[in-house]
């Protein structure tokens, strides 16, 4: 495989861009990166909000989603309800003193969107969501058969 593409498939450079990226936040407010995707993720996820969502929507590791869940629940960022039919279940919400980390991280995120495509088109984007698309429906299909 082409080492371009193993490594956008893997997105190690982009983890390494995302910590750089967030390093003022992470000082500004104690947090780690996997805490501050996380806070981001539920206020922006809807009723997608439990670990397993979590896990899945960010591929993130279902430790350190729990590590996460917990020290943001210890900082109230977070606090948790009981799923109405399954009470072993929790789905997580954003408390209102995290409205300035959102907001800074949202100004982040949006700078790094413009920076990440500037100069790609339109029709560039849509070929690649379509190529993004076909791969990860092949990941999918591959680890289904194995």
């Amino acid at each position: 495989m082409e080492e371009r593409i193993e490594n956008a498939l893997r997105g190690g450079e982009f983890k390494k861009l995302l910590e750089n990226q967030f390093s003022e936040i992470k000082t500004k407010y104690s947090l780690k990166v996997v805490e501050i995707r996380v806070l981001y993720y539920l206020s922006e996820c809807g009723e997608h909000n439990t670990p397993t969502d979590i896990h899945h929507r960010l591929k993130l590791n279902r430790g350190h989603v729990s590590q996460a869940i917990l020290s943001l629940c210890n900082k109230d960022y977070i606090t948790a309800v009981p799923d109405r039919e399954d009470h072993r279940s929790m789905h997580y919400f954003v408390s209102d003193q995290v409205r300035d980390i959102i907001r800074d991280v949202t100004a982040v995120r949006q700078k790094l969107d413009e920076e990440l495509f500037y100069g790609v088109s339109q029709e560039e984007m849509e070929v690649y969501n379509q190529v993004v698309g076909k791969i990860g429906g092949n990941i999918r299909r591959m680890m289904k058969e194995s």
